[in-house]
């Protein structure tokens, strides 16, 4: 194919490329036809059976050209079929085992997936599907970007937005037991998060003033491309003084801890499966330039994902289910209050509560609020609903004096 950049060879005429498309650069599962032409392959064509093989005679770290290969726990499987609900990547699941992702859109490197699962995997963090292995590419730049990575697969694991939005519509439709189903996954999920910033409390380091000014000014970069994107309505709302003394408490966090924490978190983040629930994605958060991806972060920051994201999730029941607007806005609060206290009491009993320093989590809330709103313009028009209720949300509870 013309497009190719360069491709990693696997076993039986397969192989992965690194394709140029209109979209930029793609990782492409490929597999060679009888004529001797390259096409790209669909599951059932091998190409991630032959990519776990590859894990398995190579374990550790491998280079290959211009790739490394990482493998930690892979075994051999049989048997392809797609996952369609991932909108990120391209992912099979083979042999009921594993979960092969091709990823899609190429994030310029560095990238901090391999050491992150390193530092959790060494530190036994046990609420994530246990990592089986990544491939990386490295540029003509010297850039290491992912292209590949597999985990365990989990059965009857279900998406966060999933579980989240029905189990808040539950609550708030039937208080009871449905409401203590989703209190307890609320406390359950603020337990894992705790966990996790545990595991990489080792990575903890001290925010600088650059490094506060830098989370400052992120965000006020952020308002103002809201602002650009949004209806005169919404504008309004922006402009409000409230939005710009609420983010101007990040330029006061010199001193805070941060650490090499998921960067990316919110609902759709862990998953729920007969076992708890998984943490997934460590791939930082893919709005920021390459070089601040792997950079360290606050705790709360990470929480502040996870907690606003459970008002998105409120958000997106009131619209699909039959509920009391009220009880949902009581269920909201409650999981979000129940979510943050359940983290907060856990990571101290983990004797790691210097980490989290509550101050700005309204701050970093509003923060992935507004950029929930340049999403919605630019790549999703539907979605601007939520961020457009979210926002009246947080800048009420300054009001009523909420957490």
């Amino acid at each position: 194919m013309s497009g190719d950049l360069d491709s990693l060879d696997l076993i039986g005429g397969k192989r992965l490329s690194i394709v140029t498309t209109a979209d930029g650069l793609t990782a492409e599962p490929q597999v060679r036809d009888s004529d001797g032409s390259w096409r790209r392959a669909r599951p059932g064509d091998g190409v991630a059976e032959a990519l776990l093989a590859l894990l398995v005679a190579a374990p550790g770290v491998s280079e290959i050209g211009s790739f490394t290969v990482h493998s930690w726990s892979a075994r051999v499987a049989a048997g392809e079929r797609a996952i369609t609900v991932d909108q990120t990547n391209e992912s099979v699941i083979v042999g009921d085992a594993a979960v092969v992702k091709w990823a899609a859109h190429l994030l310029a490197g560095p990238h901090p997936a391999p050491r992150r699962i390193e530092l959790l995997r060494a530190n036994g963090f046990r609420h994530m599907p246990c990592p089986w292995g990544l491939v990386t590419w490295r540029s003509e730049d010297g850039a290491q970007t992912l292209v590949a990575g597999v985990d365990e697969y989990l059965p009857g694991a279900v998406d966060g937005w999933t579980w989240a939005v029905d189990l808040i519509a539950a609550a708030a439709a039937a208080p009871g037991a449905p409401a203590d189903e989703l209190m307890a996954a609320a406390a359950d999920v603020g337990a894992v998060i705790a966990e996790l910033h545990a595991a990489l409390a080792s990575t903890a380091t001290i925010a600088s003033p650059a490094d506060a000014q830098r989370w400052r000014a992120a965000a006020v970069a952020t308002l103002d491309e809201a602002r650009a994107q949004a209806d005169p309505a919404l504008r309004d709302l922006l402009d409000s003084r409230a939005i710009n003394e609420i983010l101007a408490d990040l330029g006061a966090m010199a001193g805070t801890a941060v650490i090499e924490g998921h960067g990316d978190l919110h609902v759709g983040q862990v998953l729920r499966h007969p076992g708890g629930y998984a943490v997934i994605d460590f791939d930082g958060n893919p709005v920021l330039p390459p070089a601040e991806r792997v950079l360290p972060i606050p705790a709360v920051l990470d929480v502040a994902g996870l907690a606003q994201s459970l008002t998105h999730a409120a958000i997106v029941a009131r619209r699909h289910h039959r509920v009391d607007e009220q009880a949902l806005a009581r269920v909201e609060r409650l999981a979000r209050d129940r979510f943050t206290r359940s983290y907060a009491t856990h990571l101290a009993a983990l004797g790691h509560g210097e980490l989290y320093d509550p101050a700005c989590l309204r701050a970093f809330r509003l923060q992935q609020v507004l950029r929930e709103v340049v999403y919605a313009a630019r790549h999703l028009p539907r979605w601007m609903y939520v961020p457009e209720t979210a926002l009246p949300m947080l800048l009420d509870e300054g009001i009523a004096g909420g957490p």
